[in-house]
């Protein structure tokens, strides 16, 4: 059996994205509070979200494809970590003649027969 691959180094790709929604969460959040026009904007902003995400078929299409959008991150994080688990197995012909060596080439098996 071949010895395992070295464990490839955590990258923090997510940072970035994290650091970006934040800067612009942060922004609005600070316009929301010092201006009463941006605060009734983003209120009713949230309002028309929340009302639109609420409805019947949205609710449950937006939390299914959430749910699939988590299940492929946490998977895409386990093949990352552990590989992704193919096998190679090694099949041996009892009824072969032991007399071909592995060295022949397929040119010089097929010349035997």
């Amino acid at each position: 059996m071949s010895a395992p691959q070295t464990i490839p180094k955590k990258s923090v790709w997510w940072l970035e994205s994290l650091i970006g929604s934040a800067a612009i969460i942060a922004g609005v959040a600070t316009a929301a509070y010092l201006n009463e026009t941006a605060r009734e904007i983003v209120t009713q902003g949230l309002a028309y979200f929340f009302t639109f995400f609420s409805t019947p078929f949205v609710l449950e299409a937006s939390t299914a494809f959430i749910g699939f959008c988590i299940v492929m991150f946490i998977n895409n994080r386990r093949v990352e970590r552990e590989g992704d688990g193919w096998v190679e197995m090694e099949i041996t012909d009892t009824a072969a003649p032991k007399e071909h060596s592995i060295s022949q080439t397929p040119a010089e098996k097929a010349s035997e027969v």
